[in-house]
């Protein structure tokens, strides 16, 4: 045991553990004994057993094998280094971690243990020997066995020497893997003529760990003598060397790629191509051949042409497609084949020549609009021909009519669009087609449009089925005489003038299958059969490659509500936003205290009439719009009821009406009652001044009166007409002057100045129209008499308005009593109030 614990440090040292760190992680305060019994424990734990090399040894004949063959291993326990072993103690063989069992191994004898393996068959395992012993598993002895195979013979070995660096560049291929270390080298040596290396003048190169090629510099080789190259591989269980190869360094040289100067088109032979190349710098006093391949733009695949076995700086090559873009690259070799082609050059693009189109278009048309007087509105269409067949990127088409057995060159259309509208004349009985380019144009192609007048036999049955979200399933049952079928497409939202999709299928054709379709858009399929001198009508029907949930539901409208319904309305949801086929309509209304009510509604329906609504009640109303795929609710609308329906309303209306009008009826009838008195109220009676007896005077001072007295009619004794009216007059200013009337002289007036008028007076307080003083021959009046009017229209005063009277001469009358100045009869025609107090003689009295 003394002897197995001296073994302790060395494992100690090789897991980097201490007895001084154990003890310092379990506590500096525990016993020493203790730390040191924790200590083995961990060991024998991390280690499998107790490590004393010395004690034990395992022979085996190598340490690496080959995969499954035989192995024999024992293990020798030394017993002048361990004289204590219990010569009794179990031997132990591990395979890496695993126990071997008992019965796979045998003891030889006391001090020894041998173990044999029929297969050995893990390419890296450590095999080790072990003690069982009081103290537990003892290590005596560790070793590793790797297993692998013999190296394979190297193969495709191949050189070529490349002119820019001058190195002689290798390459080869080992065999399968050995699993084990293996190495290889590159040898090369002159040789004679049966290619046997000379001995003594070799040259190895040894590659870098993993890769299999080797490079030779230039003073290792001579260019125009024979050697011969192979290669070596080695590991621990075997070494093999591949086949020699045998070359002359310059028939094994790789040039570096030609450049391609230009490339251009043949004009005057469509379809080729002249190449100019120039040779590499390094290659350049060599004499080559080339290579030349090609591509389309839109492939991926190259063809390669047959090698050009001239040594010329222009290439020419024919055989290309006109109107095409192709990629071209070129390579070369040393002349007679000898050494390796060159790598493919940079990539050079090119469009071919056109030339006249050669295919035959396929056309369809349909009637666009047709009217009875007026010409038919066609639509030509037709399918794009193969860049084979076109020849050209961008062919033209031009559209005629025939009018006339012969072409007579009424052209309609010329445009790189694949339709055509135009208006067809009643004379016309087809059109024509040409296809064109630079280089010419295809042969004439005939439409005739009369074979559409009489229809033919539609097809009994068809349906779309929905094939994946882009592409919709078409069916239909076969017609007996159909030379084909024509199917029309597009998206239902669209107009009819709109571009639409069309396609042909072949005679005994029932199915097809439409591209480009969006999912969640309806589409409209028409399915025409074509017979041999007519076109069968079409059958069309509606489809979905996808259907959704609609994008959104109709707008409800309220057209008219009463006390108990209300009357909806709701415009259809857009084509374009349904996103499949509409199932059903659903109306909820709610009302105040939160009761919902429903009903379901078809498709087709657009109004809705909710009945047994309670009157001056508050409503919710919602619309649902359903898909196969789900529903999508509108907007709110709030209805409120009313407390009359439209008929009470009327009745009412009329009601009211007619008691306004038997109101008005009575009020009039009143009214006519008492009319003078109602008119009296309101407008009281103002006497006309000029129909009163005073409208007959005449004025004084240009006729005079005849007097006629009738004492009996006297209104009094003496009639007096007031004279003496003092006036106020301007300082110089000469005005008419009259003497006063009486009864026994005329009035007598003198003008100083005949255009100046008389002064007047307004006044604004109420007077009298007249204030007449009578007298009867010179007697003293008795009484005076006053004629009074009831009008209140202001009259002249002796008030004096501004401006003052010396300022203005008309303004200078001023009595204290009321006065009447006379005027010329031309001017009283202004003043009807003074001309209603003329005096006039009437037979023989005076009267006003």
């Amino acid at each position: 045991m003394q002897n197995c614990s001296r073994a302790r440090p060395v494992i100690e040292r090789q897991l980097n553990v201490t007895p001084a760190d154990i003890v310092k992680v379990m506590g500096q305060k525990m016993w020493r004994k203790w730390g040191i019994m924790l200590m083995e424990i961990l060991l024998l734990l991390m280690s499998g057993g107790v490590t004393a090399k010395t004690c034990g040894v395992i022979s085996i004949e190598s340490h690496t094998v080959q995969l499954g063959s035989p192995l024999f291993a024992s293990c020798a326990v030394g017993k002048q280094v361990c004289p204590g072993l219990n010569l009794d103690a179990q031997v132990i063989w591990k395979l890496d971690q695993n126990i071997i069992p008992s019965k796979d191994h045998t003891d030889v004898h006391q001090n020894m243990s041998s173990i044999y393996f029929r297969s050995f068959n893990k390419t890296s395992a450590a095999l080790s020997c072990h003690f069982r012993m009081d103290q537990g598993i003892q290590l005596m002895d560790r070793v590793e066995i790797n297993a692998g195979y013999p190296p394979a013979k190297p193969t495709n070995l191949t050189c070529h020497l490349n002119l820019t660096d001058e190195r002689l560049v290798c390459n080869w291929q080992l065999g399968s893997n050995p699993l084990i270390k293996t190495n290889a080298t590159l040898s090369i040596a002159e040789t004679n003529k049966n290619c046997t290396p000379y001995e003594g003048k070799k040259y190895t190169c040894v590659p870098r760990p993993g890769e299999t090629s080797c490079a030779i510099p230039r003073t290792q080789y001579h260019l125009y003598k024979k050697h011969a190259v192979w290669i070596t591989a080695q590991n621990e269980l075997g070494r093999v060397i591949s086949s020699y190869l045998c070359l002359t360094p310059m028939n094994y040289v790789k040039l570096d790629p030609p450049v391609i100067k230009e490339a251009a088109p043949l004009l005057s032979h469509p379809g080729c191509v002249r190449i100019q190349t120039k040779k590499s710098e390094t290659g350049s006093f060599i004499e080559q051949w080339y290579q030349l391949r090609y591509r389309k733009a839109e492939e991926n695949q190259w063809t390669e042409t047959k090698p050009i076995m001239k040594d010329s700086d222009e290439l020419e090559y024919c055989n290309l497609s006109p109107a095409t873009r192709y990629h071209f690259q070129i390579r070369c070799i040393r002349i007679f084949m000898k050494g390796y082609w060159s790598e493919w050059g940079s990539d050079t693009s090119l469009l071919t020549s056109e030339s006249a189109p050669t295919g035959k278009v396929k056309t369809w048309w349909r009637v666009l609009e047709a009217t009875g007087d007026g010409p038919t509105q066609i639509q030509l269409l037709w399918k794009a021909l193969k860049k084979e067949e076109a020849n050209s990127e961008n062919p033209w088409y031009i559209v005629g009519i025939r009018l006339e057995p012969y072409w007579n060159g009424n052209v309609v259309c010329n445009t790189t669009f694949l339709n055509c509208s135009f208006h067809l004349p009643h004379e016309a009985t087809g059109a024509y087609l040409w296809v064109y380019n630079t280089a010419g144009h295809s042969p004439r192609m005939e439409i005739d449009f009369r074979d559409r007048k009489i229809p033919g036999m539609p097809v009994s049955w068809i349906h779309v089925l929905p094939n994946t979200d882009n592409s919709l399933a078409v069916e239909w049952r076969l017609q007996t005489m159909a030379k084909s079928y024509v199917l029309e497409w597009r998206k239902s939202s669209q107009n009819l003038e709109s571009d639409f999709k069309w396609k042909t299928e072949p005679e005994g054709s029932s199915t097809s299958i439409l591209q480009d379709i969006e999912p969640f858009q309806q589409y409209t399929v028409w399915v025409y059969p074509v017979y041999e001198n007519q076109v069968g009508s079409p059958v069309q029907v509606n489809a979905y490659s996808r259907q959704g949930v609609p994008e959104i539901a109709p707008k409800l409208t309220l057209i008219s509500v009463t006390k108990s319904s209300a009357q909806l309305s709701w415009e259809p949801v857009p084509l374009e936003r349904r996103h499949g086929f509409i199932k059903n309509y659903t109306v909820f209304w709610t009302d105040s205290d939160r009761r919902t009510l429903s009903v379901t509604l078809n498709s087709n329906l657009t109004r809705f009439v909710i009945r047994n609504l309670q009157p001056l009640g508050m409503y919710t109303v919602l619309l649902s719009c359903s898909t196969s795929e789900g529903s999508v609710n509108g907007s709110v609308l709030m209805i409120y009821t009313t407390l009359l329906d439209e008929m009470e309303i009327h009745v009412l209306i009329m009601v009211l009406c007619m008691s306004s009008v038997m109101i008005v009826i009575g009020s009039s009838f009143i009214c006519l009652g008492k009319h003078k008195g109602v008119k009296n109220k309101f407008w009281q009676v103002v006497p006309d001044p000029a129909n009163s007896s005073m409208g007959k005077w005449r004025p004084v001072c240009h006729e005079t009166p005849k007097m006629s007295l009738n004492i009996r009619e006297m209104i009094t004794s003496d009639l007096t007409i007031l004279e003496g009216w003092p006036e106020k007059k301007p300082p110089s200013t000469d005005v008419t002057k009259c003497t006063p009337v009486s009864f026994e002289h005329k009035p007598q007036c003198s003008t100083d100045d005949a255009g100046v008028q008389r002064p007047y007076i307004n006044v604004a307080d109420t007077v009298q129209y007249a204030k007449v003083i009578t007298g009867y021959f010179g007697q003293s009046p008795t009484s005076t008499s006053h004629l009074r009017s009831n009008s209140t229209q202001p009259l002249l005063s002796n008030t004096s308005p501004s401006p003052q009277t010396y300022e203005n001469m008309w303004f200078h009358s001023n009595n204290e009593e009321d006065s009447i100045f006379l005027i010329e009869d031309e001017n009283l025609s202004n003043f009807p109030l003074l001309q209603a107090l003329k005096i006039q003689e009437d037979g023989d009295i005076f009267s006003f």
